[in-house]
């Protein structure tokens, strides 16, 4: 097929020019990108409060901490008391047990579901504090329900008379010398 022809007149698309520098130039002059302007490199920056800068954390890879369970109870508490000014999140997290179980995951001991539900809620503020502490990407948690067993009150005339027994062993041996009293 033969080629059309080409028109003069037709726009062609926009190069960037490219930058010469000079051997002796310690400082080369910003590149001009297709819009003309110059190009700038930007810092990144997080806005923390109103009128305060900081600039971000660098994103250079730190070595994971190898975390054991003095270090997760010390970072735990740390983590309780940094809460404290958010009411639901305190309560949520003191007098929790944690148990390390790997160098990637530990478990919460938590009374009832509601709680791992709530944790849940509230997963990447305590994930993201104690990664963060601990440079572990990959740490994680599960929230193991621990019910405590509650010893069951005696209520019946039977039940009382096996508690006494496990009391006082000797209670049978008055039973076995007195078989007409009942309980």
């Amino acid at each position: 097929m033969p080629e059309a022809p080409k028109e003069d007149n037709a726009p062609e698309a926009p190069t960037a020019p490219v930058e010469k520098v000079a051997e002796g130039d310690a400082e080369p002059e910003p590149v001009k990108t297709v819009s003309g302007l110059p190009h700038r490199r930007f810092t990144p920056i997080s806005i923390s409060a109103p009128g305060e800068v900081k600039p971000v954390v660098s994103l250079e890879k730190r070595e994971a901490e190898t975390l054991t369970q003095e270090r997760l109870e010390e970072l735990w508490k740390e983590l309780i008391e940094r809460s404290r000014d958010n009411e639901k999140l305190y309560e949520l997290l003191a007098d929790k047990k944690v148990e390390l179980k790997n160098n990637n995951l530990f478990t919460i001991q938590v009374p009832n579901l509601y709680f791992d539900s709530q944790l849940r809620n509230h997963q990447t503020e305590i994930l993201g504090f104690l990664r963060e502490k601990t440079s572990n990407e990959a740490l994680n948690y599960k929230a193991v329900v621990f019910v405590e067993q509650v010893e069951r009150k005696a209520y019946m005339p039977r039940e009382k008379f096996e508690a006494m027994v496990n009391v006082n062993p000797s209670m049978l041996t008055l039973r076995k010398l007195f078989p007409d009293i009942d309980f």
